[in-house]
């Protein structure tokens, strides 16, 4: 877990359709994800299946919610692949700024 993804979801903000704060529906799925963030790795890697248990949703609402995320420039999506060919899975990449990250001791740890 990264101390700065999980501050930071907590203080995303964006208006949905401007009627109001970020909805808490897609803010559950971000939490889940900075939950999930390694530090040495710089990613967070869990399934929807993963993310769905955790946070009480179906896996096709994770799927909606990770789009929305994506669509808001606040989580990068990677595909990645075995020695093999085959697909892995999403690694998600945080769009976590800098002023958060150098408060996180086992951030700078892994990523100086």
């Amino acid at each position: 877990m990264s101390i700065s993804a999980r501050n930071w979801a907590w203080d995303v903000r964006w208006k949905d359709k401007g009627d109001g704060p970020s909805p808490m529906k897609e803010k559950i799925t971000l939490l889940c994800l900075a939950e999930h963030e390694n530090p040495e790795y710089g990613c967070a890697f869990p399934s929807h299946v993963t993310i769905a248990e955790r946070t009480g949703q179906s896996v096709r609402t994770v799927q909606t919610h990770i789009k929305t995320l994506v669509e808001r420039r606040v989580v990068t999506i990677e595909k990645r692949r075995s020695v093999h060919g085959k697909w892995l899975r999403n690694v998600y990449l945080l769009n976590v700024p800098d002023s958060y990250r150098g408060k996180d001791p086992e951030w700078m740890r892994w990523n100086e």
